[in-house]
């Protein structure tokens, strides 16, 4: 390989027409001109791997510089095709999840989610991906322990010069497996040559509270009786809750005003001030900001201070470097929600007396809470130093080094009047650290200016280290001490007992990561007709196991221009290209790097934050990660595209399709094994998946007068299917959870008992040979749901549930226009997802009230928001909540619902002062005083019965957790002077 690498990159360098003295070249450097090439430098057009970017595939900052949003998944939503935004939830800094063209693996679990997602880029420097490994001491899911914010939310939007999606799978092997699952490209504003520029912006605006319809014991005392008046029995009726069997008890009966305290309209803010300029040797540029976000909902907002340093500079012409740092720190006040709580403190109290629907009492709840602690904060630094030196005129070598660090932390206490008692309090802290060290040489050169060649020689190293401190304590002396309690000096032999009778638990734990790759990749052009491309990497990582570290992976492409740019006639160009590449798929946790081994549980099986058995260490089985043997190999993933873009009519009209298909294979899974060996299953390579799709950009100018109305519309349009192509061993099916993996189907389909009524009556019930109707072994009885005896064995059981539905939309896509006229503008979005369903899960834990309350389970809470008529109780059935096979279990399709939507997503209208006579005259140093108001998350068209078809969880269950899309609100002005 490294033989193949010298002939390839030493050939060109001996052409006899590059023969001169490198003295006479160096000292002609240092006296001529800074050309054109080293100006774009000094303008802070910072190195990148990408030569040509797509600009269909590019953000128009035009449509979203006005929308008071956080996160780069926000403002990327709708507004390139093929990717898809999943937001659960409203709370202002919340995870959101981003899937670039179809998910490449099954999701099973939250912490699953994590693996589809694209690798984003801040000047070429990778975002540090969180670690999963958190979750493996968590009992409860709901939340990754921590500040839980996202990651990409720490990023200043007006910092940003340009974000593109990157899906090109010639691009994507460029950038290495980290980019296997998609990249987002972000360059932030560089310094500028010539004269100084200082803009400023400024925002005001409101996050305004839904409309909903509280109700109080009565409603829910109306609603349960049906089933009570048909089906209980005396027991069943002497057990009826008492907060629901006192009409007397005002907390309950009386006024349901709680969402008055709940929801309130909340104002947002923010603004960014920053200065560019430079010479024509050295440019600098600063920024700084600050953003104060929220949501109506539950007292939830999130700041941001934010601050950008760029300076680039070349004291010679053969000379060039460098640096940008970006830095953030982010702070968020979480949800108030039980069940977030009592998952973190892995605490389950008496459910019995829920919240009171009275404003009142939820007020003085309220009051308890301020005694409570939940600070939340993460800092973030993205560094990159980048030094270019021009070796011979067509011979450039370019060294980087790019740091990206996060830290989150989290100090919470819950007080005793909040948690029966016993008061609780968790401490966490963790990092996430990469260092990526790139070196490259560049050799370009052209032949009868027919024949253009450009190779590049390079390596990538990349490092990781990701490290979490968790502590959590229960029962303090009081509620005044919140924080943790032992003898702080370690040498002593009682360093970890408790003091004041305070239980603390410790973890600590830590993952390396290391990524060294190896590429050569060759660009050939012809007369700018013909562009073809060629990548060649050897990438090893530090997780897989010695005898299959390193990957060989080739990718090619081809661009043929049919009408070359700036044509005259009704084309302006017409380009197709073809490209196809494999891409590693990297693993983050290093248990597969060291061979066979199991991962002991020194806990309760059915409890993680149990570490010990009366002071004693234990090993329970099973062990719940899965068996790695021998023979672990690099997934991968295999991506073609063939995409034919276009211009015509005096580029009024463009457009861009792509036809894609990828394929990821050889994926690990935790695959069944007997249960006396004692693990929950081997852990083996063998499960491929298969996307195929269309992605459509089209763009059209139709009013382009510039002295008259102007109109621009556009319209993305995404098409996916993903279907499972194998499995390990040849299995044609896998059972996991709750969820069917069988070949040939999507990785997101619901697997379901098909309902088809109700047995009114007992001579409604099936009977074969005297034996009725059987579900998993126990009869079925009046008042309980018919659901399809699929395979006609006349038992209903796992083997009747049939593959229903999809969790991800097939189609996503967003409808922009533009107008102006004399320095006005109008912009919108239209928004919208089709061909998705949603299980509702909030229905069914609603309607299968006997079950959720009885077991005081977390699934059983009654939060304070549950209080309004969020379920349309009339599209469901009266059936006996009693009955021994859960009637309203939510794996069944009567809870299957039509998800697709249709939102005005943004609206806004502003005004350039500077277009006023009188502004020009007086102020010649304004380029620019934009005045606006804008509004998001306007209007919401579809057949969902819950509050929001987007405030659904990743794996397309609706539980009503998620806090609202508050429709915001904003004005604000931007001046650049």
């Amino acid at each position: 390989m490294k033989r193949l690498f010298c002939f390839l990159f030493l050939v060109p360098m001996l052409q006899k027409t590059h023969a001169r003295s490198w003295d006479m070249w160096r000292m002609q450097q240092d006296t001529s001109e800074i050309s054109e090439v080293d100006q774009q430098l000094l303008r802070g057009r910072l190195k990148s791997l990408l030569q040509k970017k797509s600009v269909k595939d590019s953000l128009n900052f035009k449509q979203v510089e006005t929308l008071p949003l956080v996160s780069i998944s926000e403002v990327l939503k709708g507004q390139v095709s093929g990717l898809y935004v999943q937001e659960s939830s409203g709370e202002p800094g919340s995870i959101k999840n981003m899937v670039i063209r179809g998910l490449g693996s099954p999701l099973f679990e939250t912490k699953d989610a994590i693996n589809v997602q694209p690798a984003v880029y801040i000047n070429g420097v990778p975002i540090a991906r969180e670690n999963n490994f958190t979750y493996s001491i968590q009992q409860y899911q709901f939340n990754r322990i921590g500040p839980a914010t996202d990651n990409f939310a720490g990023i200043d939007l007006s910092a940003i010069e340009s974000i593109q999606v990157i899906k090109d799978p010639i691009e994507l092997a460029k950038l290495g497996p980290l980019a296997a699952n998609g990249a987002i490209w972000i360059l932030t504003k560089p310094g500028k040559e010539g004269k100084r520029e200082i803009n400023f912006d400024a925002y005001v605006g409101l996050a305004t509270k839904p409309t909903v319809t509280p109700v109080n014991a009565q409603y829910e005392n109306l609603f349960r009786s049906s089933f009570y008046s048909k089906y209980a029995s005396t027991s069943d009726r002497l057990a009826y809750p008492g907060y629901l069997s006192d009409s007397t008890n005002v907390n309950y009966y009386g006024p349901a005003n709680w969402n008055e305290e709940y929801y309130k309209t909340t104002p947002i803010y923010g603004g960014n001030l920053g200065i560019r300029g430079g010479g024509d040797r050295a440019n600098f540029a600063f920024m700084g900001g600050y953003v104060k976000n929220a949501s109506s909902a539950d007292k939830t907002n999130f700041e941001r201070y934010n601050a950008l340093f760029n300076v680039n500079m070349a004291p010679f012409k053969w000379f060039n470097f460098g640096t940008t740092i970006n830095a953030s720190r982010s702070l968020r006040d979480r949800n108030k929600s039980l069940r977030d709580r009592f998952g973190e403190a892995s605490y389950v109290p008496d459910l019995s007396v829920p919240i009171s629907p009275n404003k009142e009492m939820y007020g003085e709840y309220l009051s308890m809470y301020d005694k409570a602690l939940d600070n939340n904060s993460v800092n973030m630094l993205n560094v990159l130093v980048n030094l270019d030196l021009y070796l011979l005129p067509n011979l450039k070598f370019n060294s980087s080094l790019g740091i990206d660090y996060s830290e989150g932390a989290r100090q919470a206490f819950f007080p005793s009047s909040l948690m029966e008692t016993n008061n609780y309090m968790s401490s966490y802290f963790g990092f996430n650290q990469r260092l990526v060290f790139n070196n490259s040489l560049n050799y370009n050169i052209a032949v009868q200016d027919k024949h253009k060649f450009n190779f590049t020689l390079g390596s990538t190293y990349t490092q990781d280290l990701y490290r979490y401190n968790y502590s959590r304590a229960y029962d303090g002396p009081n509620d005044f001490i919140k924080v943790n309690v032992v003898d702080g000096n370690s040498n002593n032999a009682g360093y970890l007992t408790p003091v004041g009778g305070l239980y603390v638990n410790r973890w600590s734990n830590r993952e390396d990561f290391r990524l060294h790759s190896l590429y050569l990749s060759g660009e050939y052009s012809w007369n700018n007709k013909l562009e073809v491309n060629a990548v060649l990497r050897y990438d090893g990582s530090s997780t897989m196991q010695p005898d299959s570290r390193w990957i060989t992976t080739p990718a090619f492409a081809a661009k043929y221009h049919f009408i070359p740019e700036a044509n005259d006639g009704l084309w302006n160009h017409f380009d197709v290209k073809a490209s196809w590449a494999r891409i590693g798929k990297p693993i983050f946790t290093s248990k597969y790097a060291i061979g066979p081994n199991y991962t002991a549980d020194l806990n309760w099986g059915s409890e993680k934050s149990l570490v010990s058995y009366n002071g004693f260490a234990v090993a329970s089985r099973p062990y719940s990660e899965g068996w790695v043997g021998y023979d672990i190999k690099w997934p991968y993933s295999d991506h073609a595209e063939l995409t034919f873009d276009g211009s015509l009519l005096d580029k009024r009209f463009d457009f861009a399709l792509s036809l894609y298909q990828k394929k990821d294979v050889n994926q690990l899974i935790n695959t069944p094994i007997p249960a006396e060996y004692g693990y929950s299953g081997q852990i083996i390579n063998g499960m491929t998946v298969q996307n195929r799709g269309v992605d459509l950009n089209l763009g059209a100018q139709i009013l382009h007068n510039p002295t008259a109305l102007q109109w621009k519309t556009s319209l993305t349009l995404s098409y996916n299917q993903n279907k499972l192509t194998a499995l390990p061993e040849g299995r044609s099916e896998l059972v996991v959870g709750d969820r069917l993996l069988k070949v040939g189907h999507a990785i997101d389909q619901f697997w379901l008992y098909e309902n088809e009524g109700i047995y009114n009556e007992e001579s409604d019930i099936p009977v074969q040979n005297g034996q009725k109707l059987q579900f998993d072994g126990v009869n079925f009885a009046v008042g309980d749901p018919r659901w399809k005896d699929q395979n006609g064995d006349f038992q209903v059981n796992d083997e009747d549930r049939v593959m229903k539905g999809n969790a991800m939309p097939k189609i996503v896509g967003a409808f922009q226009n533009q107008f102006n006229y004399k320095g006005f503008d109008l912009n919108f979005q239209w928004y919208f997802a089709l061909g998705h369903k949603a299980m509702n899960q909030r229905a069914s834990n609603k309607y299968d009230f006997i079950n959720t309350e009885n077991t005081n389970s977390l699934e059983g809470i009654r939060e304070v928001f549950h209080w309004q008529q969020d379920v349309d109780i009339s599209k469901y059935p009266i059936y006996n909540p009693w009955s021994s096979i859960v009637a309203y279990r939510v794996d069944q399709d009567l809870f299957l619902e039509n998800a697709s939507f249709l939102k005005l997503r943004a609206l806004s209208v502003g005004y350039d002062l500077a277009h006023l006579n009188s502004i020009k005259d007086k102020v010649k140093t304004i380029r620019r005083a934009y005045v606006y108001v804008s509004g998001t998350n306007l209007l919401t068209i579809s057949k969902f019965s819950g509050k929001d078809p987007e405030l659904v969880d990743f794996n397309g269950y609706y539980t009503g957790y998620g806090l609202p899309l508050s429709p915001m609100i904003s004005m604000g002005i931007k001046l650049e002077l």
